[in-house]
């Protein structure tokens, strides 16, 4: 595709220790949440690519080159347009959505791995804190509680919620469900 490049000149200006995809996806000047990508320089959340967005406005304002569309996952360098396609990425875009095959599912209560996060601390999978918001520390507990019953757990990771749920269910049932999901994606 002429519209994808693996020499990206910018790559080397990421930086892994601002990005934190545990926000609500929303940019952080229009408050859309559609189109959004996010800064891997600054890690600040943008609407859109194109002249006319302000992803595009902040490339040129602060020269940060380097975005990733947070639904999509793939990279693109602004305000030139292409695409970044380069293995050197795969462990943000892993960050951001992860995703885990049938062996790692049925090893996470045999196996002890270490992992490292994207500012490059190590740490357990399945054994990281929640954020504290205002008093939510009883739901945390409980959350933390529920991420460590395999079968929900492996429940909600391989996404089977998405076919048993969504028949019959309203949309903030499945919405809830989904959220539910990604938390566990995320601590795991």
């Amino acid at each position: 595709n002429k519209n994808q490049r693996r020499d990206c000149p910018y790559l080397g200006t990421i930086r892994r220790n601002y990005l934190d995809f545990d926000f609500q996806k929303l940019c952080s000047i229009s408050l859309a949440g559609f189109n959004v990508y996010a800064c891997l320089v600054c890690g600040t959340f943008y609407q859109g690519r194109s002249k006319t967005t302000h992803a595009y406005t902040h490339s040129l304002e602060q020269s940060h080159h380097v975005f990733i569309n947070l639904h999509t996952q793939r990279v693109y360098c602004l305000p030139d347009d292409y695409e970044i396609v380069d293995a050197s990425l795969t462990d943000i875009q892993q960050n951001l959505n992860p995703q885990f095959s049938k062996f790692e599912i049925t090893t996470m209560d045999t196996e002890v791995q270490y992992a490292r996060s994207l500012d490059g601390a190590e740490y357990i999978p399945g054994c990281i804190g929640l954020n504290n918001i205002k008093r939510t520390d009883y739901v945390n507990v409980v959350l933390q509680a529920l991420c460590r019953v395999s079968r929900l757990r492996d429940f909600f990771i391989k996404n089977r919620f998405e076919r048993e749920i969504r028949i019959g269910a309203s949309e903030n049932n499945f919405l809830l469900s989904k959220r539910l999901s990604e938390l566990i994606c995320k601590i795991w």
